[in-house]
């Protein structure tokens, strides 16, 4: 059966995620399995992340020996190890099941190719060895997630004979191929996605048909570019490539010295058409592949300048590369606890609001709603209502979902772009709000996007104020980051 999620498209994480709980349960039936994950899922969610993480390590480790070895020093393998760790915005979403967490293994392996070609003379012996892994590569973590599309110039600097042009262009298109055959019935659908994505110029296809939004695109670009993870190095890049470039001694960008320029400049490249990528659609997340790719180009200028200065100079520069792996260390650390202790706080946060003390009201849940049901539905939906029987014999009789997913203004889609109206529905269906209030005693509103829900609520039931007044509800129960509407109880807790 073809994947109904194929907007990434990241077939290749749905079909390990699949493997994963194959293996987890053997002996079961597809129903068994089914059923079982639909039951509990956070199990099999934890289970295919963590054997993920154990593949980015496993890389990892292998990056650092490899380095190691090549270079001589321990130096350049610990900036190239640190490079899923130079942003908190890899540690939180490269460490969850969901797209990023594969791009992490994709870039790891698109930097520990270009360690071996850095080996001399290893690429120029193995050219179409090279090439055919690249596009290996490429395929994969475009198929993963099509924000991987600006890293493919990372090699291309290394390619001189027209044939390895054409060789890397086909390896690619196979590779791509073979790594979304589970999705080929729908390939249609994939195309019409990213066209949608293409030429509409906000974010997720909407807005005017004009690729990109002329007001702001270059404030985005601006904003991305800043980021110090990514400027940083990109002007060491610079500085070094100036240096060398037009100093007497161009011999140093002969030889094997040339393929380091090589890498690095398209390193930069791949981090720059990322940036453009991206600023169509200014997430921070996207910019994953680019951040981790700033360990591979400072670990490069480490290594051209360590080996073309004297040994003073060097004895300075592995001081500061020493001080500089201590900071990234030491910042890190913190941004990572601090990082830790917000998502510790909102779990808590949202465990003081027990869904249960409601269990005989309607719970109608909206965005992002502290609910297993609320996710339940959410991945459903986002799969095209694959699960919907087997979720309404699972999900409780009195939960139902306000289905908001407002692009732009005026502009409501569901979670598959296309365009809806805003209503109440449960694994079924959309539902008659006036059978909500005729079958239950009180009704209970969960969820984050406030804004939203109330400027879409007088559609089905009152306005705020008018439920406020004279429905008698109240939102004493708010926590933190989650609004609470109901007529049910008075939370005393949260009252001012």
């Amino acid at each position: 059966m073809a994947p109904s999620h194929i907007d990434h498209p990241g077939t290749p994480v749905q079909f390990l995620g699949a493997l994963i709980i194959k293996i987890a349960s053997l002996g079961s039936d597809v129903d068994q399995i089914t059923d079982t994950a639909l039951r509990d899922p956070e199990k099999y969610i934890q289970l295919i992340s963590n054997v993920i993480i154990f593949l980015n390590s496993l890389i990892l480790f292998i990056i650092g020996i490899v380095a190691h070895k090549i270079f001589g020093n321990l130096i350049s393998p610990t900036f190239l190890q640190l490079s899923p760790f130079l942003s908190t915005l890899i540690l939180r979403h490269g460490a969850h099941f969901k797209p990023e967490i594969v791009l992490v293994f994709a870039t790891l392996a698109l930097i520990l190719l270009s360690l071996y070609a850095l080996k001399p003379g290893l690429f120029d012996k193995n050219q179409k060895k090279f090439v055919f892994c690249y596009g290996l590569i490429a395929g994969f973590g475009v198929a993963t997630k099509i924000i991987f599309i600006p890293l493919l110039v990372l090699p291309i600097l290394l390619f001189i004979k027209k044939s390895n042009f054409f060789l890397y262009a086909l390896t690619i298109i196979f590779s791509f191929l073979f790594f979304t055959l589970p999705m080929i019935e729908v390939y249609d659908r994939f195309f019409q996605f990213v066209e949608r994505l293409f030429w509409g110029s906000e974010s997720y296809g909407a807005g005017a048909k004009t690729i990109i939004d002329y007001q702001n695109y270059l404030a985005y670009v601006y904003q991305l570019f800043m980021r110090p993870v990514l400027l940083i190095p990109f002007i060491f890049s610079l500085f070094t490539f100036s240096k060398f470039y037009f100093s007497e001694s161009k011999n140093i960008l002969s030889g094997e010295n040339k393929t380091f320029f090589q890498i690095l400049i398209g390193a930069n490249c791949a981090q720059l058409f990322l940036i453009l990528f991206v600023a169509k659609n200014p997430s921070g997340q996207y910019l994953i592949p680019g951040i981790i790719l700033s360990g591979l180009t400072i670990m490069i200028n480490f290594q051209i300048w360590h080996k073309t200065i004297n040994q003073r100079l060097r004895t300075r520069l592995n001081f500061f590369a020493i001080l500089l792996i201590t900071i990234i260390i030491i910042e890190q650390s913190f941004s990572t606890y601090k990082s830790g202790k917000e998502l510790r706080e909102l779990h808590t946060e949202a465990m003081k609001i027990n869904n249960e003390e409601f269990s005989s009201c309607a719970r109608i849940y909206h965005t992002w709603a502290s609910s297993k049901s609320f996710a339940l539905y959410w991945g459903d939906n986002a799969g095209g209502q694959s699960f919907a029987s087997q979720l309404s014999g699972i999900i409780p009789k009195n939960d139902f979902w306000f289905t908001i997913h407002e692009v732009s203004e005026k502009e409501v889609r569901d979670f598959l772009l296309r365009i809806k109206k805003p209503g109440i529905r449960n694994s079924e269906g959309y539902i008659d709000h006036s059978k909500i209030e005729e079958n239950y005693p009180c009704i209970y509103f969960r969820g984050t996007d406030r804004g939203q829900f109330f400027k879409n609520l007088p559609q089905f039931f009152s306005s705020e104020e008018i439920m406020i007044s004279e429905k008698k509800f109240n939102q004493t129960c708010i926590g933190k980051d989650e609004n609470v509407f109901t007529d049910f109880k008075t939370c005393e807790r949260n009252k001012e």
